[in-house]
């Protein structure tokens, strides 16, 4: 009696281990599905994109109400790296220095211990000239029509 007492003890331990390792992969899932999901609307967000960079934090809740146990918390900081290459020595010129904006994104579960982090680098875009919008119809970007008898660089013919 003491040995099939004994069996199932350990049969319903590991049972419930299952089912916490399954709840555990679930959780782990639905944060890196809310993770990408996060990531995306902060790259679209241009209003994040300005001036030396910003943070915030929240969770999940207007997805979905069962998701506001998971929280976000992301920080954008504008930074300047130094692109020479290793062994060519330190370089005063500014050529070798590139501005970007660093963000870090982390989002914790309920059931995990470990918080998801993710980085992603932006490169600074500085803005354009007033006067320097794409071209347009075949226009070139001088704003001057094309001399006449010449061909459109599609090798095509305007009609």
């Amino acid at each position: 009696m003491a040995i099939v007492g004994i069996t199932s003890v350990v049969l319903l331990d590991q049972r419930i281990a299952i089912v916490q390792d399954a709840g555990r992969a679930r959780d782990m899932r639905t944060c890196w599905i809310l993770a990408s999901q996060k990531m995306a609307e902060l790259e679209l967000d241009k209003t994040l994109w300005v001036g030396l960079g910003t943070s915030s934090n929240g969770d999940f809740a207007d997805v979905d109400p069962d998701y506001g146990l998971f929280n976000w918390e992301y920080s954008i900081l504008r930074e300047v790296i130094d692109t020479t290459p290793p062994g060519e020595g330190a370089s005063k010129d500014e050529a070798k220095k590139r501005e970007l904006y660093r963000l870090t994104l982390t989002v914790r579960a309920p059931g995990i211990d470990d918080p998801i982090i993710l980085e992603a680098e932006f490169p600074v875009t500085p803005p354009k000239p007033p006067g320097t919008d794409a071209p347009k119809d075949g226009q070139p970007a001088t704003g001057q029509p094309p001399p006449s008898g010449t061909t459109p660089a599609d090798g095509g013919f305007r009609k």
